[in-house]
């Protein structure tokens, strides 16, 4: 997904860029360098060939939509053109009607700098400020050598020197008058999902192209659009252990949707080989974020390995249609609606991270359907009884995601469709075996001592092994950074 890296310096000091490509250099090939006296330097790391302008004032990394201005997703220099011509015509104020995934940095004639990051923080950012030089890169671990604190950049929002972060997006607040027949909804959503995958995949060649699909509602929702899109049959990926319900269940969609499967299936021995790269590339030790990573991890070498180099998954819908099995034990309406926003504000350091970081770690581009603007704002006008079906009902359990999965019961059969939810390690049937190996490995008298002594929580011994080769890459410092996952389950 693969990265924006900027240094910004005052006249006269230098700075240098290359350290900090060194350090993420795994993210793909640096297509483009602007210096000029200033030491001012724009690089954008990416596996696809894209034409540049060297003399640009705009490095962008991944794509821009321009809503107001035919809609089409532009990347590289078409992305840069337009954003540019834009700026000068609009001003700031072009961000309102600028969608898509990127960041993206700017040089402006006086010698200052803009930098901007994409609605939701799909396209991962950081900085730091040393010596009144701005570093921009898209992972913590290229900044840390600067020793000098270290920031996320806030989704949806724009820097400019002198003045800060400025927010040009802000999430939709949920509209409690819906103007929309269940009908009419259903029908808007489609079409704007089936825009969505379709703006993500028309500049990929279809080997070039992959879908990850676990067999679950949203990936094979997405699989089951970009096949319809595609004029011939495209690529799906599925990881599990041998039996798990990912792989059988992936088969139903694989055959239905008329895809290419490929399948890898993996055993205890190969999670713990890359435990530590995942770590590593994830930059976080919380226990169900590194358990939902390995999989990730092992689809994404899996793809790579075959020549892949964008990827098209399901991340995102869970949030914004209430996907998590204990919203379902809340009480009402209200705090739904808050852990729902909660979700989508944290989704950069939490789902999109793994997202990144896992598929960014073997050179790819992973992009997110489902977290269009446009669908969001959508979805926040559905009443709750559109997601949590029968919430305030006399039953069992209501059933999550209820629209979307009335929406493709036909493309994807019943089974699947009303599929439960699972997380992703769960589904590859993963979820158990390394937390075996921890209760192992560490005695209740370390876990006492160690998860005491940690400057921030450290729940079980699952968690304390993964700290542990955490704290052999990253300093104490960065703590502050880790998303956690504390009730998504």
């Amino acid at each position: 997904m693969p990265g924006l890296v900027a240094v910004f310096s005052e006249k006269g000091n230098t700075a240098d860029l290359d350290p900090l490509i060194q350090k993420v250099k795994f993210r793909g090939t640096c297509r483009e360098k602007k210096c000029d006296e200033n030491c001012q330097s724009l690089a954008v790391l990416n596996n696809v060939t894209l034409e540049y302008d060297e003399k640009s004032s705009a490095a962008l990394d991944g794509y821009m939509v321009f809503t107001k201005d035919g809609g089409a997703a532009l990347q590289g220099r078409e992305g840069e053109s337009k954003f540019s011509e834009l700026l000068q015509k609009r001003g700031l104020s072009c961000f309102e009607n600028i969608e898509g995934e990127f960041t993206m940095a700017y040089l402006k004639d006086d010698g200052s700098c803009l930098v901007a990051r994409d609605p939701f923080g799909v396209k991962p950012l950081y900085y730091t400020i040393k010596d009144k030089t701005l570093y921009i890169a898209p992972e913590i671990k290229a900044l840390i050598d600067l020793d000098s604190p270290i920031e996320e950049a806030p989704p949806g929002s724009y820097y400019e020197k002198g003045k800060g972060w400025i927010r040009y997006y802000n999430l939709p607040k949920v509209v409690k008058e819906n103007k929309l027949s269940l009908e009419e909804a259903e029908e808007k959503m489609r079409h704007l999902l089936w825009l969505a995958v379709e703006e993500r995949m028309t500049d990929v060649k279809i080997n070039d192209l992959g879908v990850y699909l676990s067999g679950g509602l949203d990936s094979s929702v997405v699989a089951a659009l970009a096949s319809e899109i595609s004029s011939e049959s495209i690529n799906t990926y599925t990881v599990g252990i041998e039996g798990s319900q990912d792989v059988e269940y992936a088969a139903i969609v694989a055959e239905r949707i008329g895809s290419k499967p490929h399948v890898y299936t993996y055993g205890l021995d190969d999670m713990l080989e890359v435990l530590p790269s995942v770590i590593y590339h994830l930059e976080s030790f919380d226990c169900a974020y590194v358990r939902s990573s390995i999989p990730n991890f092992l689809a994404a070498r899996f793809a790579a390995h075959d020549g892949c180099k964008v990827m098209l998954t399901g991340e995102g819908s869970d949030e914004i249609f209430a996907g998590y099995s204990y919203l379902k034990t809340l009480d009402s309406e209200g705090e739904i609606t808050a852990e729902i926003d909660n979700f989508i504000k944290n989704l950069s350091r939490t789902g999109l991270q793994r997202v990144d970081r896992m598929n960014s770690a073997h050179g790819l581009d992973c992009r997110v359907p489902f977290l269009k603007p446009a669908l969001l704002e959508l979805v926040q006008q559905f009443p709750l009884d559109w997601k949590l079906h029968d919430f305030a009902a006399d039953v069992d359990e209501p059933v999550d995601k209820w629209i979307l999965r009335k929406a493709f019961v036909k493309e994807l059969g019943s089974k699947v469709a009303w599929r439960e939810k699972q997380q992703f390690d769960q589904g590859s049937g993963s979820s158990d075996m390394l937390t075996e190996v921890a209760e192992e490995a560490i005695s209740d008298q370390e876990f006492e001592k160690e998860s005491s002594e940690a400057p921030v929580p450290v729940r079980n011994k699952e968690e304390l092994y993964y700290y542990r080769i955490f704290r052999r890459y990253y300093p104490e410092e960065v703590l502050p950074l880790v998303g956690r996952w504390t009730k998504t389950s």
